[in-house]
């Protein structure tokens, strides 16, 4: 079983079990900062109220409510002390048949290309809400398993999903972005890219920008405007997380942590961890080895 938080880095899946599972519990607070991935996710939340962004617009939801992330597509999510939610996120190649035919070339195909697309969100007064709901629920405890036979239910838990979507007509063609828009988001993509890539390094505002082929400071104005954070929030953000990971997969002392993560100040470190997690890396690391015993 898997307990981490998302992050696009990571290969989600195997080439055997093209899909994994996520969970938080709400123990503390916590927020997966804007990236992308190249699989689809689906996220179930549990309990609790949400903020979340899909492409640089920004969303409150209260659960019950299922959100459906397509492939590439920027987003984020808060999580505060209390909220519980899973995600699912899994290769939509794997539900490609050998022999094209016409569920294929109706549904499959423009899912996979972006000629179709899931509904952003799901709420219980959706028609298809307990079928689609019982649905998740089966697949993410039998993602949970490493086995081809609860492969196969995944697999075929999500083809009846998509069924019942397109039974009810809540798969719809794709409405373009503004020319403009996509130009946005490449631009974010490429970065966010590159401070995922690079977090543990000393990174400059200039050096990012770069990367954006910007100036500074109009960087500066851009970044904050379409992500809501500055580049320096975003970067603490990445590189807090990363440490909460490695504090709770590893003995490493917490001085080594904020090292690999890109804080030469150990002050520094401690402070913004306390600021994102509401308790110290010690205090962290101990609520998760608990966590970690009972699961």
């Amino acid at each position: 079983m898997e307990k981490s938080i998302l992050k696009e880095n990571v290969i989600h899946g195997t080439n055997i079990y093209p899909y994994a599972v996520y969970w938080w519990d709400g123990d503390t607070k916590f927020t997966v900062p804007l990236h992308w991935h190249p699989e689809t996710e689906i996220i179930y939340l549990k309990k609790g109220t949400f903020t979340f962004t899909i492409n640089m617009k920004e969303y409150v939801q209260e659960a019950p409510a299922l959100i459906f992330i397509s492939a590439e597509i920027i987003h984020s999510i808060h999580i505060d002390v209390g909220d519980e939610e899973w995600a699912l996120v899994f290769d939509l190649g794997m539900l490609s048949f050998e022999n094209y035919d016409g569920i294929q070339y109706k549904i499959i195909r423009p899912l996979m290309e972006g000629e179709m697309h899931f509904p952003q969100i799901l709420q219980p007064k959706d028609e298809v809400w307990t079928e689609v709901v019982g649905l998740y629920e089966e697949m993410f405890k039998d993602a949970m398993k490493k086995e081809l036979s609860a492969y196969l239910r995944v697999k075929a838990g999500l083809y009846n999903l998509i069924a019942c979507l397109y039974r009810n007509g809540y798969l719809k063609n794709a409405v373009g972005i503004q020319e403009a828009d996509t130009g946005k988001l490449d631009i974010l993509k490429r970065v966010l890219s590159y401070i995922r890539k690079n977090y543990n390094k000393k990174l400059t505002i200039d050096e990012i920008a770069g990367v954006a082929g910007m100036n500074a400071q109009y960087f500066c104005r851009f970044f904050k405007r379409n992500t809501g954070k500055t580049v320096t929030e975003y970067m603490n953000d990445i590189r807090i997380n990363q440490a909460a990971r490695r504090l709770s997969e590893s003995e490493d002392k917490i001085i080594d942590v904020a090292g690999q993560c890109g804080y030469d100040n150990i002050g520094y470190f401690i402070k913004r961890f306390r600021q994102s997690k509401g308790v110290s890396p010690s205090a962290y690391r101990k609520m998760s080895l608990e966590n970690n015993k009972s699961i």
